[in-house]
């Protein structure tokens, strides 16, 4: 199984444990992907895109994007959407992935508060 360590420029290796990565917590995987601060004209917009593919190239197996992701994907993933204001999927991934509407995650409140965001 993979672990999860973002690279960013505040990663510090010497964090890690000895043969191999930590895995992040919540609030740090928050940190890392959290938008950038405001801008001369207040809080500008970003476009950010996900995506997991094999070694081969393939995005999907099936039909479906899941079997091909770890639970490392998916916590980052989940990361992304909880940070965003606006998640746009195509309409067959959600039938065929069987996605469900996004939700207020307790975990970011404080830092989507923080960044002006909504709940």
């Amino acid at each position: 199984m993979r672990r999860l360590f973002p690279v960013t420029d505040v990663t510090d290796e010497t964090a890690a444990p000895a043969g191999g990565a930590r895995e992040w917590g919540l609030a740090e995987l928050a940190a890392a992907y959290a938008y950038p601060g405001p801008g001369p004209r207040g809080r500008e917009p970003w476009l950010r895109a996900n995506m997991v593919s094999t070694l081969d190239g393939a995005a999907q197996h099936e039909g479906r994007s899941q079997p091909i992701s770890c639970a490392a994907d998916m916590r980052i993933f989940g990361t992304l959407r909880a940070l965003a204001d606006v998640v746009v999927v195509g309409a067959e991934t959600v039938r065929q992935e069987g996605y469900r509407p996004a939700r207020a995650r307790a975990e970011f409140a404080a830092m989507r508060e923080a960044a002006g965001q909504g709940p």
